[in-house]
């Protein structure tokens, strides 16, 4: 789906704002549900499909692409500086490993940027989509956006410095993890219509993975903080649990209305997965 089609989809416009577009669509959405349009279920239901498709692509390329949207532009990538040196191959592999240190340095300082900001999430509990919509913390959850796109875009910048694959497997496992997280942290997870038993049960399918997910991300960016120490065994069965039953709940609920979110909570989790592989070896 393309991006035109998706403000036209949620009735915005490119100078609307990330808030504003959130509040269309779930205006859009009490419309559209299959519910609230007896007689009509059908095509309420692909209504709804494309409304939730339309909003998380147009959310995701604005995360990506914060300077073509109105909102609040990053830091401009930092251009790689031209080099004029005639000492041969060996200066050459000296300066770049110069490089790499200075790259590796700045995404541990980006990575903790980013990972202090997961922790806030967790702190003022802003998985609770009653909570977020409090006014003081719609403010917290807005910040935490921007420091994480921040984040995502001085990673992004570094893949032009750095040349060691290691080094550059981090920057890219790191940064598709907070893409997908901020991903995830927009999906809906209260479900407010128990008529349709079909998707009750897609719900309540989504609901179970979800919860061993956010388990899972507790630990990882919260709880072991807190606590001092890391439980590790917990953070993998939940992971693993969150694998399984979200994937299950695609396979068994292709066409509910919850099937684009569990679809990207799976996507997280399997970045979360390759998270914790990397960062987390023993």
């Amino acid at each position: 789906m393309d991006i035109k089609e998706c403000y036209k989809i949620l009735n915005v416009n490119s100078n609307t704002a990330d808030d504003a577009v959130a509040s269309s669509y779930k205006k859009l959405a009490f419309k559209l549900h299959p519910d609230r349009n007896p007689g009509n279920e059908q095509k309420a239901h692909e209504a709804m499909i494309n409304l939730n498709i339309a909003y998380s692509t147009l959310m995701s390329y604005r995360f990506q692409n914060p300077a073509k949207t109105g909102q609040e532009a990053e830091d401009p990538k930092t251009a790689r500086q031209k080099r004029t040196y005639s000492e041969g191959a060996r200066q050459k592999a000296h300066e770049q490993a110069i490089e790499n240190d200075i790259a590796y340095k700045l995404f541990i300082k980006s990575r903790d940027a980013a990972n202090d900001h997961i922790y806030k999430f967790f702190q003022y509990r802003l998985y609770n989509l009653a909570r977020r919509d409090e006014v003081y913390n719609r403010g917290i959850f807005n910040r935490i956006v921007y420091a994480i796109r921040k984040s995502y875009h001085e990673i992004d910048s570094l893949e032009n410095r750095a040349d060691e694959p290691e080094l550059l497997e981090h920057f890219r496992v790191f940064k598709k993890m907070i893409f997908d997280f901020y991903r995830a942290s927009e999906c809906l997870n209260v479900n407010d219509n128990y008529t349709n038993q079909y998707d009750v049960d897609a719900y309540r399918a989504y609901r179970r993975g979800d919860e061993k997910l956010t388990d899972a991300m507790k630990e990882l960016f919260f709880d072991r903080h807190n606590r001092g120490f890391f439980k590790r065994h917990l953070a993998v069965i939940n992971l693993m649990d969150a694998q399984l039953f979200l994937k299950n709940a695609m396979r068994s609920f292709p066409k509910s209305s919850w099937a684009v979110e569990t679809r990207i909570k799976f996507e997280f989790t399997e970045s979360l997965v390759n998270y914790f592989r990397l960062f987390f070896s023993e």
